[in-house]
């Protein structure tokens, strides 16, 4: 295998490793205000916090979120903003038109270094609130895995506040776009509210593209949201996947 090389695009636009660290730096600064805001166990001041330099802030949130690790005391730190979540994706779902006319959030990866067996094998795991607070700072608790379905909290599209939700893998015919016939694998799942496991019309949906290549992988990621989804959030999720999808690339070659 080649030295690892991840390359990626979003709106036609590169976008590097460095330009993904500063996202990351502001985006864990705005998670740990917002905890600190409601309550957590944060001994820096909210100035102090500003102040700090990116790889102790990132340590600083993952600490933080340790001491919240469990679902029921994450759950009482975001009471009041899961609640609202809950609210605001209810307004979009029926403000939408079901599964037709979602938006798309899309990046497109290229990577060199890892093969993509070596990437399903940390997918397929357990993918616990450790590791998911580890590839995306707005990542709050996470069990289960991706063929299973998964558990979750996060902050969906770097916008709002968290959302508590199940992914489920896609186990009928739907598609939320026709797929690239060079892209053999895909994964496809939904999303539903986990506290009335409402699917929002089924309109909130994951779906990937892979290309195995000689020297590593090729991919399409790409979120599809309900049709009244503010656009900020289509925009920022596509921040999202590709700081999330970095960070478990590095990881999985890390381990290999």
């Amino acid at each position: 295998m080649t030295d690892l090389k991840i390359e990626l695009t979003i709106d036609d636009t590169p976008v590097t490793q460095a330009e993904l660290a500063k996202v990351q730096e502001w985006r864990i600064k705005h998670v740990l205000q917002e905890m600190k805001a409601l309550g957590a166990a944060i001994p820096l001041s909210a100035s102090a916090i500003n102040w700090l330099p990116y790889p102790d802030a990132k340590q600083l949130l993952l600490a933080t979120k340790a001491k919240y690790a469990d679902l029921a005391a994450m759950q009482a730190l975001y009471q009041a903003p899961l609640a609202t979540a809950d609210k605001f994706w209810k307004d979009v779902a029926a403000r939408s038109n079901g599964n037709q006319d979602l938006q798309e959030g899309k990046v497109l990866l290229h990577v060199e270094g890892i093969a993509m067996p070596q990437l399903q094998k940390v997918m397929g795991a357990e993918l616990g609130s450790d590791f998911a607070a580890l590839i995306n700072p707005e990542h709050f608790y996470s069990t289960g895995n991706t063929i299973t379905g998964q558990h979750i909290i996060e902050t969906f599209g770097c916008f709002g506040e968290p959302t508590e939700m199940n992914l489920y893998p896609e186990t009928g015919d739907f598609k939320p776009t026709t797929p690239d016939s060079t892209y053999p694998l895909q994964m496809n799942g939904y999303v539903t509210l986990a506290t009335d496991d409402d699917p929002l019309g089924y309109g909130w949906r994951a779906y990937h593209q892979i290309r195995p290549t000689a020297n590593g992988f090729d991919a399409i990621l790409a979120a599809y949201l309900p049709s009244a989804t503010p656009t900020e959030i289509i925009n920022g999720h596509k921040w999202h996947l590709a700081v999330e999808f970095s960070e478990l690339i590095k990881f999985a070659a890390a381990q290999a």
